[in-house]
């Protein structure tokens, strides 16, 4: 030792020296210790995105807590429907009870933390006996450290730290356990309202998307913003596109209810008719904070089967009420018939042979018997009976109808020409209601020949055997159908008539006695020289 290290030794420089760079290492560890605090406090945030797993939260808190402390197992206890329960473990596989497992309120260390709020450890050589002990032993955890996890000053659940070493902790290493699991809880409870959020979404979503009726939310300038299956199914439109000319169509009958709601900031309701069916439609409008509709919420309904019901429960209606006054007409009738027909049939077998007598009893005859016929026809015609289905034939629906009108339109000066298939095929149904067709598309034809500016007014009938149906046409050279109202003709309560004329129930009764034979109806019209109808039932082995 030479001069100047024997003045430093006494001086005790060298002392300081050393004290200094020992307390300078310590901070320097004290300052990385805190930095991977941080560290790890930062990674519980970062973990925290739209697609969180509370599961990949521990499994990454658990890698970086093991760069600072000796900790083997993290896990976490969380309240469900107000009891404790094992919710996550990590790693996965060091368990020892299973998921979902019940803390009994007595004698549980994860109970006494949950209901206490408090730090609490333990330790393999403490005596306690709690209920985790054995299964703390099985896993050969020597101590667990436990901390309240709380959110908003609500403990929401327990989390568990534990050590295959004698992990002690001081002050400043408690502190920061509670930080983090304050941290983890903070992220559990986002979770738990994200999930909620997301869960209530995706049920309404789902309700939208399940509800039978369509639904559209519109944009106030007319674009579709969404809608529901029913509304992609039914009506030809996608997202993006402007539903004003379609409304402005549908609602040709009506006010357009989507622009009355925009102008009038309340509920609308409209029917609506696009491709023969009939639409109950309301719209609802949607307010933004400044108090102007930033949607309007369209609703609609089809309606087409009950107008269809409503319109032939009240043609029947009408049906009874002729059967009614028939049933009277013919009861005052057939008496005197009776009378008159008797006598000339008498007074035919004394007067056979006066030729001038004889010609006026024949007429008297033939007049009284062809009353006779129409008024059990209209009788017939009018009788309300369920109706049942049994092989006839539509030739004879048809001489049935003209047995009805024919009077009634030739007074008009209308020829009928008939064209019936003698080796039409028998056909399933019900013949009064293909009578009742047939005696409505006769009666459209006259009254469309009526005002018809023509000199030659014709109704050319024709059935005939097409594509395994049976065919009836009915056509008219008189004044057409308007395009306007060509789609509108087979809604019920449509007419163009006057009110002494029409009751717009006629072609949507006969539409409905057609699909009820599995058949159809259809019209070809030009307007300004004349319509035709077609009804057409098929002969189908399973309808025979």
């Amino acid at each position: 030792m030479n001069r100047l290290e024997m003045i430093d030794l006494l001086t005790g420089v060298q002392s300081s020296k050393r004290n200094y760079y020992s307390e300078l290492k310590t901070t320097v560890e004290q300052l990385k210790k805190k930095n991977s605090q941080l560290e790890i406090i930062n990674e519980v945030m970062r973990s925290f995105t739209v697609d969180f797993s509370v599961a990949h939260m521990l499994e990454n808190s658990l890698a970086k807590l093991k760069t600072v402390y000796s900790i083997d197992r993290v896990s976490a206890a969380l309240v469900d429907e107000h009891k404790l329960v094992l919710s996550y473990v990590y790693p996965e596989h060091d368990i020892y009870l299973e998921k979902n497992t019940l803390f009994p309120k007595k004698d549980s260390l994860y109970h006494k933390v949950f209901t206490t709020g408090q730090y609490a450890v333990y330790d393999e050589n403490g005596d306690d006996a709690i209920f985790e002990k054995e299964g703390f032993r099985h896993l050969g955890l020597t101590s667990v450290h436990l901390f309240p996890l709380k959110s908003s000053g609500k403990t929401i659940g327990v989390l568990s730290l534990g050590s295959r070493k004698n992990l002690q902790c001081d002050e400043d290493d408690i502190t920061f356990f509670f930080h983090f699991a304050d941290q983890i809880a903070v992220c559990m409870e986002n979770a738990r309202l994200y999930g909620e959020v997301l869960a209530g979404k995706q049920q309404w979503e789902e309700t939208f998307r399940a509800v039978s009726d369509a639904i559209l939310i519109i944009a106030p300038d007319g674009t579709i913003l969404s809608r529901n299956d029913a509304a992609r199914l039914d009506w030809p439109f996608d997202i993006g596109e402007n539903i004003g000319q379609f409304m402005e169509q549908a609602a040709r009958s009506t006010e357009d209810p989507f622009q009355m709601t925009i102008q009038t900031k309340k509920p609308q309701s409209a029917e609506l008719h696009y491709k023969n069916k009939i639409y109950d439609c309301s719209c609802y409008p949607l307010f933004g904070i400044d108090g102007s509709i930033d949607a309007v919420i369209l609703y609609r309904k089809d309606v087409t089967e009950k107008r269809l019901m409503e319109a032939q429960l009240m043609h029947s209606g009408q049906l009874a009420a002729i059967g009614e006054m028939a049933a009277g007409v013919a009861h005052e009738l057939n008496n005197p018939l009776t009378a008159i027909i008797g006598n000339t049939q008498l007074l035919l077998r004394t007067q056979s042979t006066n030729k001038d007598i004889k010609p006026l009893l024949d007429d008297i005859d033939q007049c009284g018997k062809r009353c006779r016929t129409i008024i059990r026809s209209l009788l017939a015609f009018s009788r309300q009976e369920i109706p049942t289905f049994k092989p006839c034939s539509l030739s004879d629906a048809v001489t049935e109808a003209l047995r009805l009108t024919r009077r009634q339109i030739e007074q008009h000066h209308i020829s009928i020409e008939v064209d019936l298939d003698p080796a039409l095929p028998l056909l399933n149904g019900n013949l009064q209601q293909l009578v009742q067709v047939a005696v409505n598309l006769l009666m459209n034809a006259k009254d469309a020949l009526t005002i018809a500016p023509v000199d030659e007014k014709k109704i050319h009938i024709q059935t005939e055997f097409q594509n395994e149906s049976a065919i009836l046409s009915i056509a008219d050279n008189g004044i057409g159908i308007a395009k306007e109202v060509l789609d509108d003709i087979f809604h019920p309560f449509f007419t163009t008539k006057d009110a002494d004329n029409g009751t717009g129930l006629g072609l949507s009764v006969s539409l409905g006695i057609a699909q009820a034979h599995d058949g159809t109806l259809s019209v070809t019209t030009n307007e300004g020289s004349g319509t035709t109808f077609s009804l057409s039932i098929p002969l189908s082995a399973e309808r025979l």
